[in-house]
């Protein structure tokens, strides 16, 4: 079958099923502070510590237990998942920094725009955050509190104003080279990044152009509306949007197949002499000696600490996919699903795509969801029907940018939901249910534009060259 089947390494006391215990374990808690509303990676840090150990209470040969949780955290998928998410943070904290947002709502409010209209201004604001930044959530917490209002306040209705956010928040997040989304399901198959993303790329354009086209069409309010005074269009400064240099220099630079931490690198220098040059920051605010021990030295460290909870989280499920991995278990289910796959790519495809989906609604993450699925199913299946590399992360990537954003206990979409809400209450508009994002749009264009390629064969592309016999999954030695 692979590199993937292999002897049992551990030994439960409860047979094979141990090994999927303490996932489960983590699992559970992470789904009952969810529903507490308590959820996030930070919060999955101590299920995920309890559930390694009851494994230990479990497992029979105790040594070869703690090896395979730390073979799982040296792994070179968790290596290179959080090298990029640290640059990536630092690079959206530039853009922001820079002022990326009043650029954008000055282009925005300066044309005049009005009513359902003004939704594709919406739209096309957060996908651009989000492809700079890699972070829907960072294009919706930065975005919303300007935009939604605007938008409602120029004609549009709150309803769809809410859902065009979360449309170009995950449109840009499916698109961007640095998307975490992007970046893990790359690394769990080997894919090439830059062929990856042109792959992906008509595809989530068609999706896309739908969703355009909904919003104009449903978004508007039938009333006529002006700016609220608070908005003030002499005080936003249009020279912010040189700030796109950045993402421009990160997605040129990765689509010529350069490595992704040179991309980044490139796009965080770009936006320092961009945000300097206009004057947005200094380099004090780079770099600078904090006057009490404790606070932040600036702009740099501030971004890599705040994305300390998702590295942590990280490294711990990455230590407890080993341990799944290396109780023999999952090999079981892998020989009862190649045997009923026989030569259907299609099927294949489905399974690729509906696993990675379930694993998100489990996990209430779309990265980590990758981490999970990404060598223990995708990969095995995709070698062995010929799908390749890149097809592989493209129909992982779909999954969790579609049928993850719709449903509202995600965390992602309770990330949208609060800033909606928030902005709403501050501004005096109706605040929308969080159920509307059972009908997102993009989400759902997605699905279906994903569910034609899979049974037309549109983008699938040739057998992948790419799978070299260097690991990169938590299921190697």
């Amino acid at each position: 079958m692979s590199e993937h089947v292999q002897q049992p390494k551990l030994e439960f006391y409860v047979g094979k099923i141990g090994g999927i215990i303490p996932l489960f374990l983590m699992i559970s808690l992470m789904l009952l502070l969810t529903a507490n509303g308590m959820g996030g990676p930070k919060g999955a840090w101590a299920p995920g510590f309890l559930a390694i150990l009851v494994g230990l209470l479990l497992v029979k040969n105790k040594g070869e237990y703690c090896k395979s949780i730390l073979d799982g955290i040296a792994n070179k998928t968790g290596v290179v998942v959080i090298t990029a998410w640290m640059f990536a943070a630092v690079l959206g904290a530039l853009m922001k920094a820079g002022g990326l947002v009043d650029g954008i709502l000055w282009f925005g409010l300066s044309t005049g725009i009005q009513g359902s209209a003004f939704l594709v201004i919406v739209f096309f604001s957060t996908a651009l955050f989000a492809s700079g930044t890699g972070s829907s959530n960072g294009a919706n917490l930065a975005l919303a509190p300007i935009l939604f209002p605007a938008a409602v306040m120029l004609g549009a209705d709150p309803v769809w104003a809410a859902l065009a956010l979360l449309s170009g928040a995950v449109f840009g997040d499916n698109v961007a080279p640095i998307s975490d989304v992007t970046i893990v399901g790359c690394a769990t198959q080997n894919a090439d990044l830059g062929q990856t993303v042109k792959q992906r790329f008509p595809l989530a354009v068609t999706a896309g152009l739908i969703t355009l086209a909904i919003l104009v069409v449903f978004g508007g309010s039938g009333e006529s509306a002006q700016v609220a005074s608070h908005l003030d269009l002499a005080a936003l400064e249009p020279s912010n949007l040189f700030m796109l240099l950045a993402v421009a220099v990160v997605v040129i630079t990765a689509l010529k197949g350069r490595h992704l931490i040179e991309a980044l690198g490139y796009g965080i220098i770009t936006a320092m002499v961009v945000g300097i040059s206009l004057g947005r920051f200094n380099i004090s605010d780079l770099f600078h000696i904090p006057g009490t021990r404790g606070e932040s030295n600036g702009l740099i460290e501030s971004a890599i600490g705040g994305v300390t909870g998702a590295v942590m989280f990280v490294l711990v499920l990455l230590g407890i996919i080993r341990i799944f991995m290396d109780s023999g278990l999952m090999d079981s289910i892998l020989k009862a699903i190649m045997k009923n796959l026989g030569d259907s790519v299609i099927k294949s495809e489905l399974i690729i795509f509906f696993s990675t989906a379930a694993s998100s609604l489990l996990v209430s993450a779309n990265a980590p969801s990758q981490l999970l699925v990404g060598p223990t199913i995708v990969r095995p299946i995709g070698e062995k029907q010929g799908i390749s590399a890149e097809r592989r992360s493209n129909l992982m990537s779909a999954a969790v940018c579609s049928i993850f954003y719709m449903m509202p206990w995600c965390l992602a979409v309770m990330v949208w939901y609060s800033a909606i809400e928030t902005s709403a209450i501050n501004s005096n508009i109706p605040v929308p249910s969080a159920a509307i994002s059972f009908v997102a749009p993009y989400p759902w264009v997605l699905f279906l534009v994903f569910m034609f390629s899979i049974v037309t064969g549109w983008q699938r592309g040739s057998k992948s060259s790419s799978n070299s016999e260097e690991a990169t999954q938590p299921t190697t030695a």
